[in-house]
């Protein structure tokens, strides 16, 4: 077994535990079953973590969370701006079954646990209203739009639908669904905003 320093030994069975939650459920996903998949001495495991609440934790940490540029949105209409962004996240992000499946494991799992485990689901919800909040907040600044709601309540209606989507798209893997839902949302989403442009 080749020697690695403690932080890449943690990457490496945090990315072991992923392989295993995907595959079988987070509910598979033992101590020993994820040293098992990391060909690392069960001990290993708890050297590296302490405890398996700890490990589950930095798998929570280690999603990635959507990156959009704003700035190539600028000169675009709205509804042109919005129908980017949302297939710019589909590309990125929302079309990553593994991504995906992992944190629906990880929320009906964490979920089901004691309040330090809930606070990890809500901390990795947290992190991903946070993503969104930032590009609806720098999209209404650089088009000059007033939002028709609180821009955290416009996030949250976001994570919904883009949620939704990939959850039926894990089930069926229809892209030209997915995406035709996302951008329908997109569109009826730029006639508010627009429209409230107009009343203000």
């Amino acid at each position: 077994m080749p020697r690695l320093s403690a932080e890449d030994r943690r990457v490496e069975l945090v990315d072991a535990t992923v392989r295993v939650a995907v595959a079988e459920g987070l509910d598979a996903a033992t101590v020993r079953r994820i040293a098992q998949e990391a060909g690392v001495p069960l001990g290993t495991v708890h050297y590296c973590f302490g405890s398996k609440a700890a490990l589950i934790s930095a798998v929570a940490d280690s999603i990635e969370q959507p990156d959009i540029d704003t700035g190539l949105l600028e000169s675009m209409p709205t509804e042109q701006a919005l129908v980017a962004a949302f297939r710019a996240y589909w590309q990125q992000i929302g079309s990553d079954r593994r991504r995906q499946l992992l944190i629906y494991e990880l929320l009906a799992h964490l979920s089901r646990g004691d309040e330090d485990s809930r606070e990890i689901a809500r901390r990795l919800l947290d992190r991903t209203y946070g993503a969104v909040l930032t590009v609806v907040r720098a999209f209404a600044a650089e088009q000059g739009r007033t939002l028709p709601v609180e821009p955290e309540l416009l996030a949250r209606l976001v994570i919904a639908v883009t949620d939704g989507v990939s959850l039926a798209w894990i089930v069926t893997s229809d892209d030209t669904q997915a995406q035709a839902v996302m951008e329908t949302f997109a569109r009826m989403l730029a006639t508010v905003i627009d429209m409230s442009a107009v009343q203000a």
